[in-house]
């Protein structure tokens, strides 16, 4: 709970010119932590940028050369240990001094001679607050690295994408990653203000190991509910960049389109457990294109299928059937016996975030990326047979050579 690795007890920093007061504190917390110590400014500020860092360094505000308040100031000034909790030690009892070392930046103020049972709960109640913020602040960078990327990817879907619904991609894609980064902030705005309060009970010195237990337990919770929907946002990021149909890495080359069908069957076999697949599949079809983007044509509409065409728990088939279409091009059918596609459906299935499952942890998107790959990368076209009973037949046709 200190920030420091399993098994490490957290490091204190001590300084204070008074080699007894050095003495005195080591005693006083080397049996809970690491404990460093300096003599004076310069030497604290070495040891405040040793790797690895302090976790918190006692701070003694009057000495000689250079006073607490200049090691504070030039601490706060370094990124390298801007994050590291202060806190001032000293006889000057005035307010003033007081509210000039937390303006400074220093976390706690804490006036000699020293109580042992005070200064070890403040050192307890500010490791713990600096766990916190280290978490709130990872989340932060990972709240703006989903927001950039979900930036970027609009952006690039603006430039690339010439859809009719690129107006409806957008705004949907702005709902979708609305949701788990709203959440996002909340809980982390919470979390901070959660944090101030207990700061200021520790600084009256009213704390109580009630405030500290209920604290902990809102911070895990918390944090569970941050790693969750960032997770979620950065999933969703993901999806988007797929739509933008960005195949750099899918080289061009000739494949057997057999050999990649079974590669796909194989990979989804788990999900594939209790239903039956059929697949026919000529073995010398050679296609000239990119393999890459067939094989996740072919697993999404597969998982569409295992996802969407059957009840819980019910066994199904899928028949993939690939062959000539008569006209220099390859037909691929990929169908299931399962419930089908109602009629009021049917008209949308390809639109981006149309999906009769969202709550379910279904954005809409699988077959809206199927429809860009097939068309814009492959040159083809996918059809939904309105003939098709029982079940839903998906009509995939692409020329043998890739436009």
């Amino acid at each position: 709970m200190t920030g420091v690795a399993p098994g490490l007890q957290p490091t204190i920093l001590v300084v204070d010119d008074c080699p007894d007061n050095l003495e005195l504190i080591t005693a006083l917390l080397d049996d809970s932590y690491q404990v460093r110590v300096a003599s004076d400014g310069r030497q604290a500020l070495a040891a405040a940028a040793a790797v690895p860092p302090p976790d918190l360094i006692l701070l003694d505000v009057m000495m000689p050369d250079m006073d607490g308040y200049q090691v504070c100031r030039r601490l706060k000034r370094e990124a390298a240990t801007a994050a590291i909790p202060v806190i001032f030690l000293t006889a000057k009892t005035e307010i003033t001094d007081e509210e000039r070392g937390l303006e400074l930046g220093a976390v706690d103020y804490i006036s000699k001679p020293i109580s042992p049972p005070i200064i070890k709960a403040r050192i307890r109640t500010h490791l713990s607050l600096k766990v916190s913020t280290d978490s709130l602040r990872a989340t932060l960078v990972q709240v703006r690295t989903a927001h950039r990327q979900l930036q970027e990817t609009v952006e690039h879907l603006v430039h690339a994408e010439k859809m009719a619904a690129l107006g409806q991609l957008v705004a949907g894609v702005a709902h979708e990653i609305n949701t788990p980064l709203g959440i996002a902030i909340t809980v982390a705005t919470h979390m901070t203000e959660m944090a101030r309060e207990l700061a200021g009970v520790a600084d009256q010195g009213r704390i109580r190991k009630s405030d500290f237990k209920d604290f902990l337990k809102l911070t895990l919770e918390a944090s569970d509910l941050l790693y969750v929907n960032v997770n979620r946002a950065s999933r969703l990021v993901q999806s988007f960049k797929q739509i933008a149909v960005d195949q750099c890495a899918d080289e061009r080359r000739c494949f057997d389109l057999n050999a990649v069908l079974n590669d796909v069957l194989i990979s989804l076999g788990p999900a594939l457990k209790g239903h039956g697949v059929v697949p026919s599949c000529p073995a010398s079809l050679v296609l000239d294109g990119y393999p890459g983007a067939l094989a996740r044509i072919l697993t999404n509409l597969v998982m569409n299928a295992v996802t969407h065409a059957f009840e819980p728990g019910q066994a199904g088939r899928l028949f993939i059937t690939a062959g000539s279409d008569g006209a220099g091009g390859i037909e691929l059918v990929v169908a299931d016996d399962g419930r089908g596609i109602p009629a009021e459906h049917r008209s949308k299935i390809f639109d981006p975030f149309f999906t009769t499952r969202r709550g379910a942890g279904h954005p809409g998107l699988g077959l809206h990326i199927v429809f860009n790959l097939v068309t814009t990368r492959l040159g083809g076209t996918i059809v939904l047979d309105p003939q098709a009973t029982p079940g839903s037949r998906f009509v995939l046709r692409v020329p043998q050579t890739a436009p």
